[in-house]
């Protein structure tokens, strides 16, 4: 059981080290840069919108 869970560690150290083609630094950076936009763009839209309707609701149906 032991030399199997060594085994494994081996494999899997070995797969890491060898086998991975590992992204260059810039392109993680351009990558993460494209998701921070994104959630950062599609978070001002969810915004806007919710206020638009929110208003436009308000404008229709006015509180007595």
């Amino acid at each position: 059981m032991i030399d199997a869970f060594k085994q494994q560690a081996k494999d899997f150290w070995t797969e890491i080290t060898e086998r991975v083609d590992w992204p260059a630094k810039d392109k993680v950076w351009a990558s993460t840069w494209t998701v921070v936009l994104t959630a950062a763009a599609a978070g001002f839209f969810l915004w806007a919108a919710d206020w638009f309707l929110g208003k436009g609701f308000s404008f229709l149906f006015p509180r007595t």
